[in-house]
């Protein structure tokens, strides 16, 4: 569930809940066409009672737990009951509450995930810090250090107990008492539901991946900008880390920002813009995710002072290990380490014990926390983040014709959304595709790809070029062959891709893709068979530095192209396009020199160079379209 605003210029508030069938693939479950619409509720005003507009989709549910759905299905004729499980609920903090029927961020016992973590209060707010400020002395928040190493689970045991307690207080002062106490303040109505066909209270909730990562964003920005509210007598005068409080540093880092996006896959969506001018004009979730934790390592290297980089490092290889579909335990355990020795190092380098400095710690960095639990049990948050509501609401948006009734309309694409998907059939579309622009006749291979066709061959032949690849993954990978040709500031470079060699992770630049003759065998003649193979001609980036990398821990990969190491691939080699960011870092070595750093689109397997993560062991559309 969200809210969303159909018109940028015109009061149209709405909100917006759909349905998620979990049986389809990871892959499929998110497109358009899998997504259900549950309800609309009208604005513009905010609903006083939301229950009365979700109870009429929940009722719906609990029937069809009881009496079963009855499906056709068309491949072997014949109808089954199928018994609806609900699994997760999500939603942004402010929506959830709307569920789960707890207080909030702010609240004494405010997590998320409700694992009876006690805030320390100042003013009228909590705040989830783990160590205790010197010389605080308030009633029912002045408990000891909690350790890092041995926070509370999600999903307190505690919660049906502390239910109990609320639901039967005898008067309204006795009610508030407890509210605060338990961080409850109703029964959620996912309890009307069948126990064994959900996850329940408060099992069923779930991190919230997406306005996570704008949140984290948005704190850390503050702190460096020292934007954020502080209490006297401190000050962001007198705060290290708030380099950006120089209009000048922080101008210029938003133009490095802006110049870097250039260099991201069209694959990538929204480049991010400069942050220096457009950080309070719409900066959307996807360009905070991509910023700062795709390209900001690299740029605020020697930036940022170091113990602050360092910390932050910490998050950005947690956050990309954790945002994949598919997680290793070894990846696991890495983002887990990072997280909670980042929880611990952000309190003590900006929180430092000073209960003026409280509001530092805001949800989201108590959240972080759960990440790597969560994902043990319920999968990786990727897979049930925000994303597809945010898309969902885009689209149905895109689709109202009359502005003059934007309710009524919206209601009716909801419902026809539906009834099309209920028709719509599965059509498989995996695989790798090349696609045009192509040679019109054969030319002859110049240079390195030449000599390296020869050595894959054994012989000089003629080739056609092709311009694009379709990858399984949906992304697009392109070619300096047809990129270069166009003014640089009209690309978005699409030609840096992922390779798997023997077994290795290795970084590529494509020059094009070409299909070639390669001999398969001996037909009942004994003559020789030849098929078609399509092949990409690459040129090889360098191992990333070594030093950087494990400074970073692993959120800086730069490397160096070799020009002279020209080769040529498989196409089934490549499994992502990336982007290759230039860059001039003053390496660890004292070495200054100009290198790329990677970035990669979040929630795809990331790159592992061999080099051992120490936290790990210890405890354009546009462009070609012309064919």
């Amino acid at each position: 569930m969200d809210g969303a605003q159909l018109y940028e210029s015109k009061q149209s508030d709405c909100w917006i809940y759909i349905w998620v069938v979990m049986n389809h693939a990871p892959g499929d479950r998110y497109k358009k066409k899998y997504v259900l619409p549950g309800g609309f509720i009208p604005g513009p005003n905010k609903p006083k009672n939301v229950d009365s507009f979700l109870f009429p989709g929940m009722h719906h549910l609990a029937a069809l737990q009881r009496e079963g759905l009855n499906i056709w299905d068309a491949r072997i004729d014949r109808t089954f009951l199928s018994y609806l499980y609900l699994i997760y609920v999500t939603a942004d903090g402010p929506g959830l509450v709307y569920f789960d029927g707890m207080v909030g961020h702010s609240g004494r016992n405010g997590c998320r995930l409700y694992c009876g973590l006690i805030g320390r209060r100042k003013g009228t707010h909590y705040y989830p810090a783990l160590l205790i400020p010197n010389d605080y002395q308030v009633q029912g928040c002045s408990h000891p250090d909690v350790s890092v190493y041995d926070l509370p689970n999600a999903a307190s045991a505690e919660y049906p107990a502390n239910l109990a307690k609320l639901v039967a207080a005898p008067n309204r002062t006795r009610y508030h008492k407890l509210r605060t106490e338990t961080g409850l303040t109703k029964p959620s109505m996912l309890l009307g539901l069948l126990p064994r066909y959900t996850l329940g209270i408060p099992q069923c909730l779930t991190p919230d991946i997406m306005h996570l990562a704008q949140l984290l964003a948005d704190l850390l920005l503050s702190l460096w900008r020292g934007t954020i509210d502080y209490t006297p007598p401190d000050h962001p005068s007198t705060w290290e880390w708030a380099v950006f409080r120089d209009p000048d540093l922080w101008h210029g880092h938003g133009q490095a920002v802006a110049d870097a996006a250039q260099h991201l896959p069209g694959s990538f969506d929204r480049k991010p813009r400069n942050p220096a001018q457009k950080i309070n004009t719409g900066y959307k979730t996807w360009e905070f995710q991509m910023y700062i934790f795709g390209l900001g390592p690299a740029l605020l290297y020697d930036i940022i002072p170091r113990p602050y980089w360092l910390n932050y490092c910490r998050l950005v290889r947690g956050f990309r290990l954790i945002c994949q579909h598919s997680i290793s335990t070894q990846d696991l355990q890495a983002a887990h380490a990072c997280f909670i020795q980042w929880e611990l190092d952000f309190e003590i380098l900006y929180y430092q014990r000073r209960a003026e400095r409280l509001q530092f710690i805001r949800p989201c960095v108590h959240q972080v926390t759960h990440l790597a639990t969560e994902t043990l049990q319920k999968g990786p948050p990727i897979c049930y983040s925000q994303w597809t509501m945010e898309r969902t609401i885009g689209n149905l948006g895109q689709e109202i014709r009359q502005p003059s009734n934007p309710y009524m309309n919206l209601s009716r694409e909801g419902v026809r959304r539906c009834q099309v998907n209920a028709l719509k059939a599965m059509v498989p579309g995996d695989g790798y595709s090349l696609l045009r622009k192509r040679d019109p006749y054969d030319i002859q291979p110049q240079g390195g790809a030449a000599r390296a066709i020869r050595e894959y061959l054994g012989a000089d032949v003629k080739i056609r070029r092709w311009a694009r690849l379709c990858l399984p993954n949906g992304q697009t990978a392109r070619t300096m062959w047809r990129e270069t040709e166009k003014p640089a500031e009209k690309v978005r470079v699409s030609r840096n891709v992922k390779l798997v060699l023997d077994g290795e992770i290795c970084l590529a630049e494509v020059l094009y893709f070409t299909r070639l003759a390669v001999a398969d065998g001996l037909d009942e003649d004994g003559e020789q068979i030849f098929r078609w193979q399509a092949v990409a001609l690459v040129m090889m980036y360098s191992c990333p530095d070594r030093d950087l990398l494990e400074l970073s821990f692993h959120a800086v990969s730069s490397c160096k192209p070799v020009e002279d190491d020209i080769c040529v691939v498989d196409v089934k080699c490549i499994t992502d396009v990336i982007g290759m960011v230039p860059h001039r870092p003053n390496l660890p070595s004292g070495v200054t020199e100009d290198r790329f750093f990677l970035v990669e689109k979040p929630g795809l397997d990331i790159a592992t160079f061999g080099v051992a993560y120490e936290g790990a062991g210890e405890d354009d559309e546009a462009q070609d379209n012309d064919d």
